[in-house]
């Protein structure tokens, strides 16, 4: 079975889902340039509306899953972060909480730089 056969068989829902899931396997190398800002969030922004869309064509109904997550973010949020950890980890994995956080205002101050040398200074033997 090709490609094309399989995608001419996608439900409304998997299209935008797809779409979503593309988009934000788009922006992810653009996280670490602060220059893609507007980029990233135009991205994401997308892929939210594209998953609402999924939603409307799923018949709107609200996912039922038995898994809470904690979270002060809107729940379009959580599951575009969802996807983005999902595409990422590439393998199984359980959110259990999204929380918005605002980072301090210091010019040049990239979190994921900050993150990575948190794990770095983490793996090491404290003597």
């Amino acid at each position: 079975m090709s490609i094309n056969h399989l995608a001419d068989g996608l439900t409304p829902t998997e299209t935008n889902l797809a779409k979503a899931l593309a988009l934000i396997h788009k922006a992810l190398p653009w996280l670490d340039n602060p220059a893609r800002k507007a980029d990233v969030q135009s991205a994401l922004g997308r892929a939210i509306s594209l998953i609402d869309g999924a939603r409307a064509a799923h018949g709107g109904t609200p996912f039922t899953g038995s898994h809470a997550i904690a979270t002060t973010v809107a729940p379009e949020i959580a599951a575009v972060i969802a996807a983005a950890v999902a595409v990422v980890l590439d393998r199984p994995h359980l959110m259990v909480s999204v929380q918005q956080v605002t980072a301090p205002n210091v010019p040049n101050l990239n979190p994921w730089a900050v993150e990575g040398r948190t794990q770095i200074f983490m793996s090491h033997k404290v003597r």
